[in-house]
This record gives structure tokens, C-alpha cells and sequence, in this order.
């Protein structure tokens, strides 16, 4: 299996996977077990504990603590939020391994240890169970993509699975929910607010440039060759249409993640603008076809290419998506490539 991801596997599955169990089958990794169920007290730093609503229900989990092991990808949240977490699983969303660029210098200052991948769906990102239990947390907080190994995490310690579902969008709910688990719901609503100051302010920018230009988001498939995605609510088709503010065009998909299409779609796409993500950043094979070459972006010159592990790594969580959201901007106002 490629180093290729996590995110686009969703677009196929999501509607699927909706209607069966909340009990998802993934693969462990090879070579790691499974530690045997430990006692764990929920005792925080004073020995208090909270109950809390996550997905399966009410849980005790500590009211102050002070080792958390996140595998649910949260590490932005955390960090805004000064919480004290000593590992993640907050890999990267294109290989399952190494640390985004823009969270490195955190997690090396804090010596933040990698247990997995938060997405649960690559073949080498899967958590380290035994490395878990070994970092002795206080508290463990999962996603739903993990369910499989729910019942491993809470024998190691207190494990909240933050609410979800797989497609992994609902990143404000996620946020805000954080936030009401560790009393911290009015750092999250200043955060908010001033994410979208931010975002109002370079749409407003944006638009002095494009006014109601339409926009279309695709992205090349490589693992799939030949498909491509074309993005509404997720990542980046998010950023574009929701905090941006910027025109659809005819053929994106509307109310939905995103639609995966064969290059002959790209008649029904009418963009005056084009956002083109793809593994390295290039057009590739997909240039010299004729149905590309006829699109009215194409002809204007207004294509704007990015490479798929950063929009995979910063699209969905909050500082990822800040920082991601000016990248976008910068792009067009620049007419330049998404740097």
C-alpha cells in the first residue's frame, strides 16, 4: 500500500460505514501487542474526578490531569488549550509516521512521544498499544476510528472518545467539546472568534481581488490513478466556500465531503478558478488530456497547485487550518502556488 492516506479513503467509505456498527474493523500493526488490562484509578493531579459525556456515554475521567496520551488527533486543541498531553498519535495524515511540519518544534520542546495515527487507516499508522501503557497516562482521549481497541485503552487508563464519525470534518464540535471536558469553554470561544475575524478578513481581501469569481477544489488520486476528488465541506473545499466565502462552481458537489470523479467530470467543472492538490505539487499526466486543457481556469491561467500531505495535515484541525486558510488566500492573491 502506498504512503497515501487516510483522508480521501473516507470520501468512499463514509457513506457505508454510516450505517453499520460503531465497531470499525482495523488492522493492528505488525509486530506490536496488545498489554494486558491494567488497574487505573481516574486521579488527576489532587485525586479529583469529573464525569463527562463522550460517545459511549458518561465517564469519570480526571478533573486535572496531568499525562494525557491523545490518539485521536487533537494535538492543536491541546496545545490551545494548555493541556498537558505526553504523547499523540497526531502523525502525518500522508504517511502515518512523522510529524507534521507545522507541530514539530512543539512536540521536539516538549519531547511529546508518537504512539501511531490518529486516522486508523494506513498500514503502518495504527497505535502502539504497549508504548501506551508504558507512558503510564492519566487520561487517553481516541476517535471513532479506533473503536476496535476502545475496550485495550481503557484497561490501560480513563479513555474518552471525543464525538465524531469517520469523515472527521466536525472539527468546531470537537473543539468545543474539549473544551466543556476540561472547563475551558471560553478559551475555545475566543479562539473561535478570533478564527473567524481572521477568515473574514481574508475573504474580504480575497474578494477585492476576485469579487464573485467561481472557485473549484480537485484533488489527483494516486492511489487511484486516473480519479480525483472534488471537495465541498472537507479540508480544504471548507476553507475555500465556508471561511473564505468564495463562489462554487457548476459541478462541486453541494451538502456533501466531496465526490470522486474520473477526469471526464471536469466538463461539468465551469471554475473561473481551480485549487489542484496532488502528491507532488504538479499537474502531471492529467495536463495533457484535452478536457482539462478546454477548462476556462486553464485557459486564464488561474490554477493554483498544492501539495497533497500538507492540505491532508493542516485542513482539518484548528491551528492546521488557520495556518492552511492563509496559505489558500495567499495563492490567490499572489497568483502563486499554494506555499
Amino acid at each position: 500500500m502506498k504512503k497515501r492516506l487516510l483522508i480521501p479513503i473516507c470520501l468512499m467509505l463514509v457513506t457505508a460505514l454510516a450505517a453499520c456498527s460503531p465497531a470499525l474493523d482495523h488492522k493492528q500493526t505488525a509486530g506490536q501487542t496488545t498489554p494486558s488490562p491494567q488497574t487505573a484509578e481516574p486521579e488527576g493531579q489532587n485525586g479529583d474526578t469529573i464525569t463527562v459525556e463522550d460517545m459511549k456515554g458518561p465517564v469519570d475521567i480526571p478533573a486535572n490531569p496531568q499525562r494525557i496520551v491523545d490518539v485521536s488527533g487533537l494535538a492543536d486543541e491541546l496545545i490551545i488549550l494548555d493541556m498537558p498531553f505526553i504523547a499523540s498519535a497526531n502523525t502525518s495524515m500522508y504517511d502515518g509516521i512523522t510529524v507534521p511540519d507545522y507541530l514539530q518544534e512543539y512536540f521536539a520542546n516538549n519531547k511529546i512521544e508518537i504512539v501511531g495515527n490518529y486516522s486508523g487507516a494506513t498500514a503502518t499508522g495504527d497505535l502502539n498499544l504497549e508504548k501506551i501503557a508504558e507512558l503510564k497516562p492519566d487520561l487517553i482521549i481516541m476517535n471513532i476510528r479506533h473503536d476496535k481497541v476502545y475496550e485495550q485503552l481503557k484497561g490501560i487508563a480513563p479513555t474518552v472518545m471525543i464525538n465524531d464519525d469517520i469523515s472527521y470534518v466536525n472539527w468546531r464540535g470537537r473543539f468545543q467539546q474539549l473544551g466543556q471536558w476540561f472547563g475551558k469553554e471560553d478559551v475555545v470561544t475566543q479562539w473561535l472568534a478570533d478564527y473567524d475575524a481572521k477568515a473574514a478578513g481574508l475573504s474580504s481581501r480575497v474578494k477585492e481581488t476576485v469579487g464573485d469569481d467561481t472557485f473549484a477544489v480537485v484533488e489527483a488520486n494516486s492511489v487511484h490513478f486516473g480519479s480525483y476528488y472534488v471537495y465541498r465541506t472537507g479540508g480544504p473545499g471548507e476553507l475555500i466556500y465556508d471561511e473564505l466565502k468564495l463562489t462554487p462552481s457548476s459541478g462541486v458537489p453541494e451538502n456533501v465531503w466531496g465526490e470522486v470523479v474520473d477526469a471526464e467530470y471536469f466538463s461539468k467543472i465551469d471554475a473561473d478558478h481551480i485549487f489542484f492538490f496532488s502528491d507532488d505539487g504538479q499537474i502531471g499526466d492529467t495536463g495533457n488530456t484535452p478536457v482539462w486543457q478546454n477548462l476556462k481556469a486553464v485557459k486564464a491561467g488561474n490554477v493554483y497547485y498544492g501539495k497533497n500531505e500538507a492540505q491532508y495535515n493542516m485542513a482539518y484541525t484548528a491551528n492546521g487550518k488557520l495556518l492552511y486558510m492563509e496559505k489558500l488566500a495567499n495563492a490567490i492573491l499572489n497568483h502563486s502556488n499554494v506555499e
